[in-house]
């Protein structure tokens, strides 16, 4: 692909100046009369191509290049010809001149090249054309080792996902298993259970139920962060999914003596979303607030605005330093390994709640000060779902 421009058009008086630029640029630049012929030859095409300026100047250029002869580089030397700019970008053609690759880049036979064409002027006629050729071989070098890097790293990432979804459903099974045997034993389904006994069962079913969590937790990252987490679009109550949060969180803030306060409009907030996901993403934001808050309160809060929805939780916990906001939600990350072991915790929560709002066509952004405390919020669209339903279901 050729890009025209404008015509561009160099005056034979301002060539010499062009030339020695490109001798401090490190530019090739020649030029051809209107036959072809080589007018001028720089030390840089000299030193590029390995022909002197004295074997070059006189020759047309398609003896000195034959491999040029029917090719879009005459075709662009002769639109010069006729007054036409014409830029090649190495994205499109790897090199205008066939010149060898710099030494160091034995990838490469050729050296890769960015050129523009232009028409040489003398007396407001067409007499010429100069061509000014760059070198950017090292750069498509870089360029190229930074794809390969990302390929690889893509792999990589594809292969750590499979590898989390592969897993978790291995462990998902036998813990469904325990949690299932948990329930016949504490039925009495083996016999008579004395009341210590079913204090046992249920510790058990409760960290089975706390692991099938985690599980979940990582189940969802994968298929996010693998671009196959479903979308189930629906209308969705907003204040009733609060309320359903709020029924969710009620003994755990009382265990911990929290005040946790929840406010919604007077009028229901519908949103065409997913309830799932959104619930989801409610009870992370919520559950992570109560569990690093150990005196004060925590709220959830329903507002909307200018057609968005924001779902704010706000807590009175320890606050996370600004330096720090936006590792939070990389995957996997934990800020206060020592608070973090005491708390527990994947460091998953996060990152799967802003991946989900994204999901949903919004976002989930945080504030905090230290010592005062984190408020996290997450917008959606209120009709997020009618764009995003297009692409799921195509």
């Amino acid at each position: 692909m050729l890009d025209s421009e404008s015509p561009v058009t160099i005056v034979t008086g301002s060539l010499r100046v062009l030339q020695d630029l490109g001798e401090v640029l490190e530019l090739g630049v020649l030029s051809v009369d209107r036959e072809l012929v080589v007018q001028s030859w720089h030390r840089w095409l000299a030193a590029a191509s390995g022909t002197e300026t004295s074997h070059a100047v006189g020759r047309p250029l398609l003896d000195v290049f034959s491999e040029l002869r029917g090719t879009a580089a005459e075709q662009s030397l002769r639109r010069a010809l006729d007054g036409e700019t014409t830029v090649w970008a190495h994205r499109f053609h790897r090199f205008f001149l066939p010149l060898p690759a710099p030494v160091g880049h034995p990838e490469f036979t050729q050296m890769q090249q960015s050129a523009r064409v232009m028409p040489l002027m003398r007396d407001g006629e067409v007499h010429g054309a100069v061509l000014l050729i760059q070198d950017v071989t090292e750069r498509v070098a870089r360029e190229e080792e930074l794809r390969a890097a990302l390929r690889q790293a893509e792999v990589a990432s594809e292969a750590k996902s499979n590898f989390l979804a592969s897993m978790s459903h291995e462990l998902r099974t036998p813990l469904g298993a325990i949690i299932g045997f948990m329930d016949l034993l504490a039925g009495e389904m083996a016999g008579p259970v004395t009341p210590h006994q079913l204090d046992y069962f249920a510790r058990v079913k409760a960290a089975a139920k706390h692991l099938v969590r985690i599980i979940e937790e990582i189940l969802t990252f994968s298929r996010v962060e693998a671009g196959k987490e479903p979308l189930h679009l629906e209308t969705v109550d907003g204040c009733a999914l609060i309320q359903d949060v709020r029924r969710l969180f009620e003994p755990q803030a009382a265990a911990k003596r929290l005040s946790f306060v929840v406010a919604t409009p007077e009028v229901p907030v519908t949103l065409w979303t997913d309830a799932t996901k959104l619930r989801q993403i409610l009870i992370n934001v919520v559950g992570n607030a109560l569990k690093f808050t150990d005196v004060g309160e925590v709220s959830l809060e329903l507002t909307t605005d200018a057609g968005r929805a924001h779902f704010c939780i706000r807590d009175s916990g320890p606050g996370i330093p600004a330096k720090d906001l936006e590792r939070i939600f990389d995957p996997f990350t934990q800020l206060d390994q020592t608070l973090t072991r005491v708390k527990g915790g994947t460091g998953l929560g996060l990152p799967v709640s802003r991946q989900l709002a994204q999901l949903l066509g919004g976002d989930l952004v945080v504030e905090s000060t230290l010592a005062q405390g984190t408020r996290f919020t997450c917008w959606l669209p209120l009709q997020s779902g009618v764009g995003l339903r297009r692409e799921h279901d195509a």
